[in-house]
Order: C-alpha cells, then sequence, then structure tokens
C-alpha cells in the first residue's frame, strides 16, 4: 500500500512538472514570434502544474505522516511548491511581467531534475522528526524562505536581463516584456527581507529542539544552515544602508541561492548520518 502511495505521490509531481515545463515552451514560442504575451495562460498552466504538485505532496505527507522533508528530492519538490505559490501571491499583487515565465523555467528545472535521480528520493523512516513541532515547523520554515529566496534569484536575473537591453538600447523581444529595473530592484529588496525574516523565524524555531536535544543536530547542519542565513542577512543589511545596490545586489542574490541550494545535498546527508547514529548511540552501554 506504502508503495502504490509512494508511486502515486511521484506520478502526481510528474504531471505537475510537465504542466511547468509546459508553460515555460508555450511562454518562449509566444516570445519568440512576437506575439502578446500571455498571462492567462501562464497562470492557468502554472496552476495546474501546482495543483498535480500539492497532491503529490499530501499523499507522500500521508505516507509519512508528516511534512515531506525527509530527502533531497522531497526538499526540491517543496522548494518549487514554495516557489509557485508565491508566485501566485506576487505576480498578480504586483504585475511583474515574465515572472510567470521565469517561475516555470526554474520550476521545471529543479522539479525535473529531482524526478531524474532516483537517489534523491531514498527512503527514510517514518516521523522522521519524532512528532516534535518545533524542529518540524523549523524544517518547514527554512525550506519556505529557499522559495523566497528562488524569487528573489529570479527576480534578480529580471533585472540583469533588462539592464543589459537599456545599455545596449535594446527594446524589443524580451526586452518589451520585463518590468522596469526599478520595479524589479525595489520588489528583490522586499523579497529579500521577507526571505531572512522568515530564516530567522525557522532558525529561531529550531534553537528551541537545539537546546533540549545539541547531540541530534548535526554540527555541519547547523554551520552550514547559519551561513547561509548569515550571507542573506549581510547582504540585506548591505543593501538597506545603500552600500550595495542593483546590479551587485542581483548577482550577490543570485550566487546566494546558487549556494544554499548547493548546500541541501551534504547537509541532508549529515543528517542522514546523524539519524543513522542515533539508534547506536541508544544501544552503546553507558
Amino acid at each position: 500500500m506504502l508503495q502504490e502511495i509512494a508511486f502515486s505521490a511521484r506520478e502526481a509531481m510528474a504531471v505537475g512538472t510537465s504542466f511547468y515545463l509546459g508553460a515555460l515552451f508555450f511562454g518562449v514560442v509566444m516570445i519568440l514570434l512576437r506575439k502578446p504575451y500571455p498571462r492567462a495562460v501562464m497562470f492557468a498552466l502554472l496552476a495546474a502544474g501546482f495543483t498535480c504538485q500539492t497532491l503529490g505532496l499530501n499523499l507522500r505527507g500521508a505516507e509519512i505522516k508528516g511534512c515531506p522533508l525527509g530527502n533531497i528530492f522531497e526538499i526540491s519538490q517543496f522548494i518549487v511548491w514554495s516557489l509557485v505559490l508565491l508566485y501566485f501571491i506576487i505576480g498578480p499583487a504586483f504585475r511583474l511581467r515574465l515572472l510567470g515565465l521565469f517561475t516555470a523555467g526554474l520550476a521545471g528545472l529543479l522539479s525535473s531534475i529531482a524526478l531524474l535521480i532516483p537517489a534523491w528520493d531514498g527512503s527514510y523512516p517514518a516521523g522522521i522528526f519524532g512528532g516534535n513541532p518545533w524542529i518540524e515547523l523549523h524544517a518547514a520554515l527554512a525550506i519556505f524562505s529557499y522559495g523566497i529566496f528562488a524569487i528573489v534569484a529570479l527576480v534578480s536575473a529580471m533585472f540583469l536581463i533588462q539592464q543589459r537591453g537599456l545599455k545596449k538600447k535594446q527594446f524589443k523581444g524580451v526586452y518589451q516584456h520585463l518590468p522596469s529595473v526599478q520595479q524589479l530592484d525595489l520588489m528583490a529588496k522586499r523579497l529579500l527581507i521577507t526571505g531572512v525574516l522568515v530564516l530567522s523565524a525557522a532558525l529561531i524555531f529550531g534553537a528551541v529542539f537545539w537546546i533540549n536535544h545539541p547531540e541530534r543536530v548535526p554540527v555541519f547542519k547547523l554551520s552550514v544552515t547559519c551561513l547561509v542565513w548569515a550571507g542573506y542577512l549581510a547582504v540585506m543589511m548591505l543593501r538597506l544602508q545603500q552600500r550595495i545596490v542593483t546590479r551587485h545586489h542581483a548577482l550577490a542574490s543570485i550566487a546566494l541561492f546558487i549556494f544554499a541550494l548547493a548546500s541541501l545535498w551534504p547537509v541532508q546527508s549529515a543528517r542522514e548520518t546523524a539519524q543513522l547514529d542515533e539508534p547506536a548511540a541508544l544501544l552503546a552501554p553507558e
């Protein structure tokens, strides 16, 4: 029964990924053909993908009896889910043109990679958070903050593309569909602050668990997570002080997000090692 649920979860996520890739392909074709950018169609395709992915995550959550964040595959899917959810909130509210296309591209890429690497979806015991609400909330908020940072990276990439177009005095093609550099810069700043606040909250909730159970938190995982938080905090403070702006801020945001993604695998490996060592530690004589 569990294997059927697991298969159904992956299948639902795979269908969701196909919708994301379809949205990317459709948007690119429309731009290349120099036809009006179809916001409604893009929104509908992303909504279909999001619905399928939500179903997949719910099925996986029912299987493990908790938030599906037990391996790299689930973490990647949760980041993609958070990214698309944030698009639905930010896109219509601020009318950021082409954000749907960029969101579809990143969502399709990350989700496809996770689906194509079976080793990322390794099995693990149910109830990995031990029924502790603090550590489960910590994990969910931390990964959701990565979704926010993904949006920051996308907006920063859009800023760099539009800035390049302005310098070269190119106003046709993709450039005519992008928002102004002022709007993109302001949005990246606001989203960065939001992401730092959410990640800070995640670390606070995680600290509650760490204080009571320091032996169950891998030092490497704690160090890397704090390093990611410190990096984003430093960029935010420099941005608020106007010491790093526009292009440099965009490049820093993209670089930090790449680092945050790259750190997921070693962090998860450290957590899995700690989980394997924990039973042995409990059975060891005092």
